[in-house]
C-alpha cells in the first residue's frame, strides 16, 4: 500500500484565492485526496497545514480553527510585522522541516502551493525517490518551475467544489 502525505502552503493558496473573492474548502480538498489515494491502494498518512496567522486577524483565526476541524495537523506561528508596515508571513522552511522529517516513512508526497521557492525541496524528495504530486492555483499564480520538478501536477481550480466564488 502506497503511504501519503500532505502538506498546504495556506498563506501562498489564500492570497491567490482572497485576490480572486474565491474561498478554498479545504474540507473538500482533504475528501478529495483521500478518494484518490483509496482509489489508488494508497493511503494518506499525514495532513498538514501551515498558517502564519496575526493575533488581530479573527478570520485568519476561524480559518485556522475550521482547517484543524476538518482533520489537518495545524502549525501556526505568528506573522511578524515590518517597521514599514508590511507583514512577513511565510512557512516555507517550516514545509520544508515537516516534509523532510516524514520524507523516510512515506512513498508519495502532495505539496499544495504556487510558491517556486520549494522547487529545491521537489528536487531533493525526487532525488531520494519519492514522487512529488503537486497541486496549485492555476498555471498562473502556480510557478512552473515547480511544475516543472514535480513528478504530477493538479489544477486547484479543476477540482470539483474545492474553490467556492464569493
Amino acid at each position: 500500500m502506497k503511504k501519503v502525505a500532505v502538506f498546504i502552503d495556506v498563506q501562498n493558496i489564500q492570497q491567490v484565492f482572497e485576490k480572486q473573492g474565491a474561498e478554498i474548502r479545504y474540507d473538500k480538498l482533504k475528501e478529495h485526496l483521500t478518494n484518490k489515494y483509496k482509489a489508488e491502494n494508497g493511503e494518506v498518512l499525514k495532513y498538514t497545514a501551515l498558517i502564519p496567522i496575526r493575533g488581530t486577524d479573527e478570520n485568519r483565526l476561524k480559518l485556522v480553527d475550521a482547517i484543524s476541524l476538518s482533520g489537518y495537523r495545524v502549525l501556526s506561528k505568528m506573522a511578524k510585522e515590518r517597521p514599514d508596515g508590511t507583514v512577513k508571513a511565510n512557512m516555507d522552511i517550516e514545509m520544508a522541516l515537516e516534509i523532510v522529517s516524514i520524507s523516510n516513512y512515506v512513498d508519495e508526497i502532495v505539496i499544495i502551493t504556487g510558491d517556486s521557492d520549494f522547487e529545491p525541496l521537489i528536487h531533493f524528495l525526487s532525488r531520494r525517490g519519492k514522487k512529488v504530486l503537486l497541486i496549485g492555483p492555476g498555471r498562473g499564480p502556480t510557478a512552473i518551475e515547480i511544475i516543472r520538478a514535480s513528478d504530477e501536477f493538479e489544477n486547484l481550480d479543476e477540482i470539483k467544489d474545492i474553490v467556492r466564488i464569493g
